[in-house]
């Protein structure tokens, strides 16, 4: 199965085999922080024929999934240039640097790839140069990743919208999956120049949005109580990648690493599935109310308040 090309801070690639089995029925699958595209990127092989539209606020990494479904092949032979062109990667992250605000779409693409793989932990523009991701990371086969992105994108809807937009707008048996800026990131410098697209988020313009569409919705979010107390309308669930999900208990003054917070029951089927990335599926026990790595889980504990 393909994977997403993009190192992402935050990213889902590791955390799908416990986010596929919660994910309810779908005719269209919206994302309105695409960031690195993993869970729409599983999806879309896994039902190619359903509706998909993906979405970021952050330009250059929309230019860089816009030009890949419509440029591929210059995209690719930009990124094959500049990386036959400078063999000191500091020097081309600083060329890029210096530059990109001045090129057209297609490169701002192109260097947008190449910083994701070039700075510490793929943090783009607001990440410092990295020799080791620059020897290591920016690869022939890196780049070969790239390519395989052509079938994916083919009959998607890609934008640089507001996410409200992409939640707002009417269709049938819509399915939004969202990962937004941590609460706790509003400090750092994850994305955009100086970081700004994490440090200027409105978590609580975000909530309000979100308590007011029909659609269907799952966020990821970091465990805080502030955001406990944002979505106190909703279900939430802790969870991490080692221990899987539990409940959240109204008085619970535990956090846990992470949160899964929806509209709609995660446990509201009386089998559940396990859904692996090679996409192995085996029927767990109607019993045990789990997910993957979760241990017991009872519907009845779930915390919610409507």
């Amino acid at each position: 199965m393909i994977k997403s090309p993009l190192r992402y801070p935050g990213g889902k690639s590791r955390a799908l085999k416990i986010i596929s089995p919660i994910i309810p029925e779908f005719k269209e699958f919206r994302e309105p922080f695409v960031g690195g595209g993993s869970v729409f990127v599983y999806l879309k092989q896994k039902y190619p024929n359903r509706t998909y539209w993906i979405n970021d606020l952050y330009s250059n990494l929309y230019h860089f999934w816009k030009q890949t479904q419509e440029n591929l092949d210059e995209l690719i032979e930009q990124v094959y240039n500049w990386r036959n062109d400078f063999k000191n990667g500091k020097e081309l992250h600083r060329y890029l640097l210096d530059n990109i605000d001045t090129f057209d779409e297609l490169k701002k693409a192109s260097a947008f790839f190449v910083f994701n793989r070039i700075t510490f932990s793929g943090t783009t523009e607001s990440g410092g140069f990295s020799k080791a991701a620059f020897e290591k990371r920016f690869t022939i086969s890196s780049i070969d990743r790239v390519k395989l992105l052509s079938s994916i994108l083919d009959d998607t809807s890609i934008t640089n919208y507001d996410y409200q937009k992409v939640i707002e707008k009417e269709g049938e048996n819509v399915f939004i999956f969202l990962d937004p800026p941590y609460h706790s990131a509003t400090k750092s410098a994850l994305y955009g120049k100086n970081g700004n697209m994490h440090k200027t988020f409105d978590h609580e313009r975000f909530a309000h949005v979100l308590k007011n569409t029909n659609h269907k919705w799952l966020i990821t979010y970091d465990d805080s109580k502030y955001i406990k107390d944002l979505f106190s309308f909703a279900n939430i669930n802790e969870w991490n990648l080692t221990y899987g999900m539990r409940n959240v208990n109204k008085n619970s003054n535990q956090n846990g690493k992470e949160l899964f917070i929806s509209n709609y029951e995660l446990f509201e089927n009386e089998a559940k599935f396990e859904r692996t990335l090679f996409d192995e599926v085996k029927e767990i026990l109607p019993k045990t109310k789990s997910i993957p790595n979760a241990g017991y889980c009872k519907k009845s504990e779930i915390y919610t308040s409507k």
